[in-house]
């Protein structure tokens, strides 16, 4: 085997095992129900934003300490991380345990950019970049897609084992239960109205001036190069906005099941299964795709920020939690696919051993803006459709943005092209 398909599939078996967290899709419900018994209201305005808080400092140390720890001690560290989150949600854990459960898992979600320098710094043919990219995502969502598999399997199995019932005189307050299985008490919140050089080199024993020295001078190389500022801002961008939905997609099921009185079982295992699972196909897939992103680049963003717009803005005029979860499995699977070529047509232009610092700048960048957002929407008391509602319009902006350079940039390479074509 080639050394870098080795190495793709030892990546890969790593994102796939690490993603494997079948609790994360009933994290929601489990909070707000009788276990734990804290509100929808607490759940959005509390425990959610101290993780995309968190975020910022995690993300930071990510950027700036990975490429000099050399990836390997920050990924074993993801590992300690997930650990030490689930074990505080044991046994009706407190507020406290709750805010250590979600810096915990901010602090995972950042470490995810190692994975990525890691790889790259372990492949010398940047042309196999994207291949691989595609590989080691679709390993990681395919792990969050089996996550997702394991509670439906795991809970049709053991319902099989229950013994049967029989009759029974015992009785039970209905009015205490609703019919999708979940406590009223538990998901109703009256509160929430309604609502570019390839040369290797060693970084042993360099001391931390020369570390911030030389990260500033990748910053300033990297940066200035068109191909690395374009895909960064969109990735930035929608980097923030993903954060947002996946953070909050969960509550918004909640809350469209409560406030819409559909009689839906809430379904959140199976649609992050089927959610990973084509995002997983879709990152493998277009992982292979040989095409010229430097001409077709600008358009393929474009197109892809308004279909993601079109997408999120169901989540604030449909009120039909099935139509919900086929927004977010959308918008899962075509995020997700762009973000594997960003960060590989980035890596492909950046030096080696500095990967972590531009594309873990790059999610820095994410999380500060997705802070501010959720500062913003949190001081102006904006409701769940709202949140969803500002996601679309900053994605409807991001594709003019876009889809205005790609004419502009189309246009000087025509002018370019008749100012040099061969006369007659």
């Amino acid at each position: 085997m080639d050394h870098w398909k080795f190495i793709t599939v030892m990546v890969t078996v790593f994102t796939f095992t690490v993603e494997i967290r079948p609790m994360d899709s009933f994290l929601t419900a489990y909070l707000t129900g009788p276990t734990v018994n804290v509100s929808l209201n607490e759940v959005s305005n509390v425990f959610t934003p101290i993780r995309i808080y968190s975020g910022v400092i995690g993300s930071f140390l990510v950027f700036l300490l990975s490429d000099y720890l050399r990836y390997k001690p920050v990924m074993i560290l993801n590992g300690l991380l997930g650990m030490v989150a689930y074990i505080n949600l044991i046994d009706s854990p407190t507020t406290f345990q709750i805010m250590v459960t979600e810096v915990c898992f901010s602090l995972f979600a950042c470490i995810e950019m190692a994975y990525y320098g890691y790889l790259y710094s372990k492949i010398d043919d940047k042309e196999h970049y994207q291949i691989a990219t595609g590989f080691a995502k679709s390993g990681m969502l395919s792990g969050t897609c089996v996550a997702g598999l394991l509670v439906v399997t795991f809970a049709s199995l053991w319902a099989c084992l229950l013994p049967s019932v029989g009759n029974s005189k015992t009785s039970i307050q209905v009015d205490d239960i609703s019919s999708d299985g979940f406590s009223n008490a538990a998901i109703r919140n009256p509160s929430i109205p309604n609502y570019s050089a390839t040369g290797k080199t060693d970084t042993h024993n360099v001391v931390p001036s020369a570390v911030l020295f030389n990260r500033l001078s990748d910053f300033r190389h990297s940066y200035a190069d068109r191909t690395v500022l374009m895909w960064s801002i969109w990735y930035v961008i929608a980097m923030a906005g993903f954060t947002h939905i996946s953070l909050y997609a969960n509550i918004l099921y909640t809350y469209v099941v409560d406030v819409s009185g559909d009689k839906h079982v809430l379904l959140n295992g199976l649609v992050d299964f089927l959610a990973t699972m084509c995002a997983a196909v879709s990152t493998y897939q277009i992982g292979k795709v040989n095409v010229n992103w430097n001409y077709h680049g600008y358009k393929f963003l474009a197109f892809s920020a308004l279909m993601l717009a079109l997408l999120l803005s169901l989540g604030y005029f449909s009120k039909n939690v099935l139509v919900v979860y086929f927004m977010f499995i959308c918008f899962d699977t075509i995020v997700q696919s762009v973000f594997v070529i960003a960060m590989s047509q980035i890596g492909k232009q950046l030096k080696h051993n500095c990967y972590t610092s531009v594309l873990g700048f790059n999610a820095f960048l994410g999380i500060v803006l997705s802070t501010c957002l959720s500062s913003l929407l949190v001081h102006v008391g904006a409701s769940l459709p709202v949140r969803f509602l500002v996601y679309s319009i900053t994605f409807i902006i991001l594709a003019i943005v876009y889809g205005c350079a790609a004419v502009i940039f189309a246009a000087k390479d025509m002018s370019a092209t008749k100012r040099f074509s061969p006369l007659p």
